[in-house]
């Protein structure tokens, strides 16, 4: 069987994109890491690739605001990108990746395609990393998070996380429509109705703060029991970050 292939989006300053690569060469996909500018000179096509990821880190120094300037590269490119959207191709956006899209206006799925949400300066208003409870919205329509127990744990990294929707009837139609796929359940940067990820309605472009590569596996979680590798006699048994990538590769 044909693996899906699965483009893995970077440019300068990004910093987990080996890391989101290998979770989806692990769940049988293909990964390629390319560069935005090998797209910008067509170099590569993204209509070439099932899946599409944009991984954490701080691309061009997150100056001006996260995530602002690879979503001004990418607008050159926007209808390639509103293709494989609507073609309900799945991508996800981990931290950086989730202000990408945002800030493309991809996150949350809008008519025009403009820019209604930002992840702002944390409440605390300094950089935060740790690992943070989180619920499972179960009437999501999100394929990433089809599967999941009703409450999981993985860690957040940023200076910049807290979600914001100036318009009232944006964030109504998000709630509404059960488009906030996950919530903090002790909100560690003042995001709004506690938002840590949302989706679109098909349920296939999904943007999300925490990091669930760096919970693929039991032992990446610090809470786990000491004895439980040893006990399951299983070099490496899956968390919860492996379910959310294997979704996308079995929904391809």
């Amino acid at each position: 069987m044909t693996k899906p292939k699965v483009i893995v989006l970077r440019g300068a300053g990004t910093n987990c994109d080996i890391e989101t690569a290998s979770s989806f060469n692990y769940t049988g996909a293909k990964a390629e890491l390319v560069h935005i500018n090998k797209l910008l000179s067509g170099e590569k096509k993204l209509l070439d690739f099932d899946i599409a990821a944009f991984p954490g880190g701080f691309s061009y120094g997150d100056d001006i605001s996260a995530g602002k300037i690879f979503a001004v590269k990418l607008s050159k490119i926007l209808k390639d990108f509103e293709k494989f959207i609507k073609s309900k191709r799945p991508v996800i956006g981990i931290c950086n990746g989730f202000q990408i899209l945002a800030k493309t206006g991809f996150l949350p799925e809008n008519r025009g395609n403009g820019q209604v949400s930002t992840l702002y300066t944390n409440n605390c208003g300094h950089f935060i990393a740790g690992w943070t409870s989180l619920k499972v919205n179960k009437k999501s329509p999100c394929i990433f998070t089809k599967n999941l127990p009703d409450e999981i744990k993985l860690p957040i990294a940023h200076g910049e996380g807290k979600f914001i929707v100036e318009d009232k009837n944006e964030m109504s139609r998000i709630i509404k429509s059960n488009l906030h796929a996950l919530t903090y359940t002790e909100n560690p940067n003042g995001s709004m109705f506690d938002i840590a990820g949302i989706v679109n309605k098909a349920g296939t472009c999904f943007g999300l703060m925490p990091h669930p590569e760096r919970n693929f596996f039991s032992h990446h979680n610090p809470d786990r029991p000491a004895d439980m590798q040893k006990a399951s006699g299983l070099k490496e048994s899956k968390a919860v970050g492996y379910q959310i990538f294997k979704n996308a590769v079995d929904y391809i």
